[in-house]
């Protein structure tokens, strides 16, 4: 069976309950700093994904507008344990002060043994301090 993402998005925050379920809050795809280059305020990646049974390495990285990683170290695997194959995989992960060097759009990458599975693109540009408070209206239908 091949590993087949379901959801993959950034949020503001994000948790599992205790019976499974995937709470999502304040889901985005663009970031305004104050300054670049600057760090990332706090955020998570959630993803779900099917897998086969098994235990399988997985990796998360950041490229830059280049595709150049982002990150001095590469971060270290963690194991994902699959005992039903085909059912749901949660994965929640937080992410802090990310360094974000220039504007454009930057893609989170995971990464399952060691291959290239999937990618959520991240616009990051620079904000005025007028426009982080400015409301924008909204229109519903």
């Amino acid at each position: 069976m091949q590993p087949q993402v379901k959801l993959a998005v950034l949020c503001d925050y994000a948790l599992t309950s205790q019976d499974g379920k995937l709470s999502v809050l304040g889901i985005f795809s663009q970031m305004n700093l104050g300054q670049i280059p600057g760090a990332s305020p706090p955020f998570f990646v959630v993803v779900v994904l099917t897998l086969d049974r098994g235990k399988f390495p997985v990796r998360f990285g950041l490229a830059d507008p280049s595709g150049q990683p982002v990150l001095p170290e590469e971060p270290p695997p963690f194991d994902v344990q699959v005992d039903m194959p085909g059912t749901d995989t949660n994965l929640v992960l937080q992410f802090n002060n990310l360094p974000l060097n220039r504007p454009g759009i930057y893609q989170i990458q995971m990464f399952l043994a060691g291959r290239l599975i999937h990618s959520i693109p991240l616009s990051v540009q620079a904000s005025s301090s007028e426009q982080l408070g400015q409301l924008r209206p909204t229109y519903e239908s």
